[in-house]
């Protein structure tokens, strides 16, 4: 019998299944590396849209306070009246008063409005 020249069956099957391993090994190493990759993504995009959220927040929150500062600047007008002005208003008010045309509750109320109190 006569022996065959070179790796025997056995040898080549081994390095096959080696390889094979290598390969599978390769390649789930790669998906494991793009699985991570697609969590990062998915975080990054998570927090970029809380991010988001807050700024919109804020802004809501800007354009509130400044409607609510427009709508408080016209009850500080009348303290930018001159002393003159608010005496006669309060003199006007009096005299309603003393015709109890007005509570001393009402006169006194607006009084404080008038002085900016």
């Amino acid at each position: 019998m006569r022996r065959r020249r070179g790796p025997s069956l056995l040898a080549t099957a081994a390095v096959v299944g080696a390889t094979t391993a290598v390969v599978s090994s390769s390649s789930q190493k790669k998906a494991a590396q793009q699985q991570q990759a697609a969590q990062q993504q998915q975080a990054a995009a998570q927090q970029d849209a809380a991010q988001q959220q807050q700024i919109a927040d804020l802004q809501a929150q800007q354009a509130q306070l400044a409607a609510q500062q427009q709508a408080a600047a016209p009850v500080a007008a009348p303290a930018a009246n001159s002393l003159d002005d608010q005496m006669a208003q309060i003199q006007k008010l009096s005299a309603m008063k003393d015709q109890g045309m007005i509570t001393e509750e009402e006169f006194q109320a607006k009084k404080k409005q008038i002085l900016g109190i």
